[in-house]
């Protein structure tokens, strides 16, 4: 579950006047769609947030509280009035959100926060400013920084970056608030750790200027991804082994290469990473930025799009220089949550496909028990080192029948996933849409991974039946699926 945080201490009137001044409440209308019967919605939910105004009229606060939105006002403390909002960017890899409010009054006597130039040091004192649960006036809750380290960021449920954490006590409702030091925006409370006692997340300085730098151009193009996997060479043997010279004191060694990476194409497994852009990197794959020591990864972390990184390595015991171009292709098979797209399906029949998402797999680690379900977790997790994601660009999943006379004898295939119909595979659900609804010789052959029968399907009982069967169960017509 998602929470969140946090003036440092004792800060003059006047100057806690000019921060309360940039801190609104946000109400948002949220719908989501349902991942077992994706024509479907969960009814509305209602939400509240935090955020703050900076520079250019615009709002910072987080995308997990917009994400999905309907509808969105904001509100400053002490002001009756709300003004409808809408999101001109989100980036759900790193949890922020730059908001919009059209009417020219909300801004009279708002002030603005500014982005701290730097990260606090660990022991300062810091506090959060926003609304949480419990009341409806502004709420200061302090603390000090514990930790900076690299951490999982729950929204997308696939990202890490660098996280701020804290030591205070943090409520629902704070999400998107800043945690301010020395009067300036340190981070933005995002999420806290439902299992500890006072101990809440922000997204930091590093992580926010990154966002606002990437949409000054007017899109967000999101975090560039390496795609490489390291282990350290602590051990005399791995070191030897590679051939590193003794001379050498770090460097890491390159284990596993993402296709859909950056680095694919220009760096090996193998290579044992010894610089980037200049940093020594050390044999447990950090580096030291301001004396500070992070995973070289944060070097990555602080580009963007199209930006280069240039690595000196060890390549079969020969140095040598390599640069990367940073990319982020579209990656299907990262499995992240998904949020503001319609879900795309097809319903033949009564039977139900939809391609293997986070959201369905959810739901099905509730209750797995059976061989397809254990498959669709293995598939999710191994997918790219197996390399079966090759020929498709995502896995179709059995996900539900409706149940009919036409298609009685089909359960044991429900969470199968479709590895090709009459002998050709299909490269997503719309292909498969396409494939069920042409004209077959007679029958539909679908085989499914893992599985040696295939499921056999008469043709025109399929495309006869597949109109009532959409009515008995207040199923879209096939052309209206995706759409909500």
């Amino acid at each position: 579950m998602l929470l969140a945080l946090f003036i440092p201490a004792r800060a003059p009137a006047a100057a806690f006047d000019r921060i309360e001044g940039a801190i609104v409440k946000l109400y948002v209308v949220k719908q989501r769609a349902n991942p077992q019967m994706p024509w479907l919605s969960y009814p509305p939910s209602q939400v509240t947030g935090s955020g703050f105004v900076i520079a250019g009229r615009k709002l910072l606060t987080n995308a997990h509280v917009v994400s999905d939105a309907k509808f969105i006002e904001v509100q400053r403390d002490a002001d009756p009035r709300r003004y409808p909002a809408r999101v001109e960017f989100i980036g759900h890899d790193c949890d922020l959100a730059m908001l919009v409010v059209d009417s020219p009054d909300f801004f009279h006597d708002t002030t603005t926060l500014k982005i701290a130039s730097s990260l606090p040091p660990l022991a300062a004192e810091v506090a959060a400013i926003g609304f949480p649960a419990g009341g409806d006036r502004l709420s200061v809750t302090r603390g000090i920084v514990s930790r900076i380290d690299y951490g999982g960021y729950a929204h997308s449920g696939a990202d890490q970056h660098l996280v701020l954490q804290v030591d205070a006590a943090i409520n629902p409702g704070n999400s998107g608030g800043p945690i301010l030091y020395g009067g300036k925006v340190a981070a933005l409370a995002f999420q806290g750790m439902m299992a500890a006692e006072n101990i809440g997340y922000g997204i930091p300085v590093p992580v926010l200027k990154h966002f606002l730098a990437d949409v000054a151009d007017g899109k967000y193009d999101g975090y560039p991804e390496l795609g490489a996997e390291t282990v350290n060479t602590r051990n005399p043997a791995i070191r030897k082994s590679l051939g590193i010279p003794v001379d050498i004191t770090g460097g890491c060694v390159v284990s596993r290469l993402d296709a859909f990476g950056a680095a694919a194409g220009s760096l090996k497994p193998g290579d044992v990473l010894l610089t980037i852009d200049g940093y020594a990197i050390g044999d447990d794959g950090s580096i030291l930025i301001g004396n500070r020591p992070v995973v070289f990864q944060e070097l990555v972390e602080r580009r963007q799009w199209g930006d280069k990184v240039a690595f000196s390595l060890l390549r079969g015991g020969s140095r040598r220089s390599i640069e990367v171009t940073l990319r982020n292709p579209f990656d299907p098979f990262t499995f992240r949550y998904e949020y503001d797209t319609p879900p795309r399906y097809c319903v033949y029949a009564g039977l139900v496909f939809a391609p293997l998402t986070r959201e369905y797999m959810r739901t099905v680690s509730r209750n797995a028990s059976r061989a397809n379900d254990l498959q669709l977790s293995y598939y999710m997790q191994f997918a790219k080192e197996d390399g079966l994601y090759r020929d498709r660009s995502e896995f179709i999943v059995l996900i539900r029948r409706l149940p009919h006379s036409m298609n009685t004898h089909l359960d044991p295939f429900v969470n199968g996933i479709v590895d090709n119909i009459n002998g050709r595979i299909p490269t997503g659900v719309d292909d498969l849409a396409c494939q069920l609804r042409a004209a077959a010789h007679g029958f539909h052959r679908l085989e499914f991974a893992g599985m040696e029968a295939p499921m056999i399907l008469d043709a025109a009982a399929a495309a006869d039946t597949d109109p009532s069967i959409r009515g008995q169960y207040g199923i879209p017509p096939a052309e209206m699926e995706g759409r909500r």
